[in-house]
């Protein structure tokens, strides 16, 4: 459907390099990286706004070199919502059809349509000044699909969002992606709205594709330190495997010699990774853990998160355990507490120290 072959292109001081992916037919795609890492750059490489200095973008098979972007079939919808300020929410959905040169009746029928199918019938002469941003991004989206677009690409679409009515629209734009048929891609540096509308994600780092794959493999298997680090895995500890056998190994810290569970062999060097989440807290002296890891600190900190709290453990190394709020208070744990911190070997993932390119070299310490 979608198609970079080897992409590079340069826009100022900014360069996308050799970035290769596809893009199946129906994917609702997520390309995630921190800010300035090129993301939108590539969205607008799909829509035909840049052009690649090397390398070929093909759409539905064909190089779309030379094609301009109103006959790409493609429609692109700015985290701004661009919505032109002179026009009702009615005109503004029928834009793109009226330039199309649809004739009267089909603009009438189709933007009826879009106002039901968004529940924005109520917003039909109104001007964009006076809606909200869940009002804005509804209207332009409708303008974006009023033309029967089948690949739809979306700029952070939910920066300007509060909490309930992003929530909202990702259920709303999961019907979207169901009942129309489209291809959409989004892009985006917030890792929950990949984890929760994404059939595959795109990291992109500096230019690089740094991963590319399903959204289990991204965020709790990653290749590279510098994607777990992205995705949000707290507890990132450099290491060498010293021995193994049967599909498990250890791997010296340093600090720790750590189990996991791994094909990898004796001598490689490797980063241990898992989730704070996955970090089991008890008072020092419980019955020992059937967990392979066991580690034991003191408390170092705590950060609330609603229900949950983090709390940072000095190991020896640094740890961080999340866990609730309740159990903190009846383990009675304060900064200065000792504790047992327990990891299954089968949760650790062992991941490439090796940087996306030597620029991009991930220092640890």
């Amino acid at each position: 459907m979608i198609e970079f072959e080897r992409v590079s292109l340069r826009l100022g001081t900014f360069a996308l390099r050799e970035v290769s992916f596809t893009i199946r037919q129906g994917d609702f795609y997520f390309i995630i990286g921190p800010s300035g890492a090129g993301k939108t750059v590539l969205l607008e490489a799909i829509a035909g706004l840049h052009a690649p200095q090397s390398g070929h973008v093909l759409l539905r098979g064909e190089d779309v070199a030379g094609i301009p972007p109103e006959r790409r079939r493609i429609a692109l919808v700015y985290q701004d919502y661009s919505l032109f300020p002179h026009m009702n929410v009615a005109k503004n959905i029928a834009f793109g059809l009226k330039m199309q040169k649809a004739d009267r009746r089909t603009v009438e029928k189709r933007v009826e349509e879009l106002l039901q199918a968004f529940d924005i019938e109520g917003l039909r002469d109104r001007s964009p000044l006076t809606l909200s941003g869940g009002e804005q991004q509804r209207v332009a989206i409708a303008r974006a699909l009023a033309v029967s677009p089948d690949i739809l690409l979306l700029d952070e679409p939910f920066s300007a969002l509060d909490p309930l009515t992003k929530d909202k629209f990702i259920e709303d734009l999961r019907e979207v992606h169901r009942t129309h048929d489209l291809t959409i891609v989004q892009v985006t540096h917030a890792r929950d709205e990949a984890k929760r509308l994404a059939s595959r994600v795109a990291v992109i780092i500096e230019g690089v594709l740094a991963a590319e794959g399903g959204v289990e493999q991204i965020f709790n298997a990653p290749d590279t330190c510098e994607v777990a680090r992205f995705v949000g895995i707290e507890n990132i500890l450099p290491g060498t495997i010293i021995s193994g056998s049967d599909h498990v190994v250890k791997v010296d810290t340093g600090a720790a010699t750590i189990t996991a569970v791994s094909d990898l062999h004796t001598g490689e060097g490797v980063a241990v990774c898992f989730r704070a989440e996955d970090v089991t807290l008890s008072p020092p002296g419980s019955p020992r853990s059937s967990a392979r890891n066991t580690f034991e600190g003191t408390i170092t900190g705590f950060t609330p998160m609603g229900p949950l709290v983090r709390v940072s453990i000095d190991c020896g190394f640094p740890l961080v355990a999340t866990v609730l709020r309740d159990t903190v208070n009846e383990m009675g744990l304060a900064p200065g507490s000792l504790v047992s911190a327990s990891v299954k070997a089968s949760i650790i993932h062992l991941t490439s120290r090796s940087p996306v390119h030597r620029d991009m070299y991930t220092k640890f310490s």
